[in-house]
Formats: C-alpha cells, structure tokens, sequence
C-alpha cells in the first residue's frame, strides 16, 4: 500500500502486546487472530489468510507411538504430562482452550520459549533439545528453511481445537489505523480470487494440509465476494 509509509520493526510478542496496549504510535500486524479481548485495543480486517492451526511439531517417529497420539488428534494434556519429554511453546499466544487450561494449570513439560531466527524452533528439535513443538506448521516449515540444512518434521493437531486459522490485519485505533484497514479491505475481494495470493498463502503447507484446509479457504473466498466494490452486502468474517 504506497499510500501509506511503512517502518518494520521486529518485535517480541509481549512487546507487541504493550504497544498495543499503550496506543503511543499506530502499529499494524499481519496474520494476527480475532478475540474480543483483543478487539478491544486494536482493529482488525477481514480475513487475510487461511493456515493451519497450531499444531504438535516433531521428529519423524520420535512421537509416533506415544500414547497421547490418537486417531483425532494430540491429546495435549497426556503429552504434557510425560515427564521423559520436554516440550516447548512461545507465550503471549492465543491458544486453544485445551493449551490454555494446561499452561494455567502448571506442572506440564512445557517451557515458554521466545522463538526467533536466532531461537530457531526447528533447531531446538533437530539438536533434540525438545521432544516437541507447539507451532503452527507453516511457522516450522519457515524455520526449517532458515538453517543450513532443513530438518524433517511430522505434526499432528491438537485433539479438540480448530482445523484451520483464520488471520487478520490489526491496526491500533485513530486515523491512521483507520485508513489502512479500509484499505486493506478494499484489496481484499480481489486478491482473494488470484491463484497467486493463494499460493503465497500456503505455500509452506505439504498437499495434505492444504486440502484440509480447502473448505475454509472456499468458504472465505466466497465471503469476500460480498465486499466486491458495487456489493450492497457486508461481512463480519471474524473468527
């Protein structure tokens, strides 16, 4: 969007937050989900992108046969409590409600991690310095492509939680906010039907992936038609 000047910054998630919080500049995020407690500090778009939800990361047959590994998903709180594994995850967060129970509740294997380029998750599980990783697939397959050579990974989701990942642009409050989420939604109809976006948006996704995800990323499409200019209609596509 040239109309407008951007400055990228690279920040933690809990600096993230408190910017959002504090409201002393106008921020904007990409691929950020809806909550209404977020929506009370910051602005949000229609959907931008569809991805998999969070997800249990691992080694090719290192978790396998564990017995937290059901036919609908990772039982979380099972694999949590094993104490001969180390898991780890990155907070400030929304998660599920089955993770959000267990970080509540303490006493899991889990260790909060900040995961960076320099932090890489797909390191911590290629040097086995954790079992497992809660990430969301694509993010994995992203930093396994940072290292010099890629580690192979297996994922399965979290028994109970949702499929897919619906994201947003979030903007803080004012003009200036304002203006870029209209702007971003006014781009969005169109862009949502190019092949190319598309691909770009699942492009980390093994085939597997994205044909789970094809009814979402179907039923978005067909929301965003509504918003096509001339459309008397309006969407509240929010997750």
């Amino acid at each position: 969007m040239p109309q407008f000047e951007h400055q990228q910054r690279l920040v933690s998630l809990a600096r993230l937050e408190q910017m959002f919080q504090q409201q002393d500049e106008t921020v904007c995020t990409i691929g950020t989900l809806y909550s209404a407690e977020r929506a009370q500090t910051r602005l949000f778009s229609e959907p931008i992108a569809v991805g998999a939800a969070l997800a249990v990361g691992y080694l090719p047959g290192k978790l396998t046969l564990h017995p937290s590994m059901q036919k609908e998903g990772v039982n979380i709180a099972e694999l949590a409590q094993d104490g001969s594994l180390i898991g780890a995850y990155q907070a400030n967060r929304l998660y599920p409600a089955q993770m959000q129970q267990l970080l509540q509740q303490g006493g899991s294997n889990l260790s909060s991690q900040a995961f960076t380029s320099e932090l890489n998750a797909a390191a911590l599980l290629g040097s086995n310095r954790v079992d497992y990783v809660i990430e969301y697939p694509e993010r994995m397959q992203y930093y396994s492509h940072l290292l010099a050579q890629p580690v192979v990974l297996e994922y399965r989701a979290i028994a109970g939680a949702n499929v897919a990942s619906v994201t947003h642009v979030a903007c803080t409050f004012g003009k200036v906010g304002e203006a870029a989420i209209a702007a971003v939604n006014r781009a969005l109809p169109a862009l949502w039907q190019s092949p190319a976006y598309l691909e770009a948006m699942l492009r980390w996704l093994d085939d597997s992936s994205r044909q789970r995800l094809q009814p979402d990323v179907a039923a978005q499409q067909a929301a965003l038609v509504q918003l096509q200019p001339g459309s008397d209609n309006t969407v509240d596509a929010r997750d």
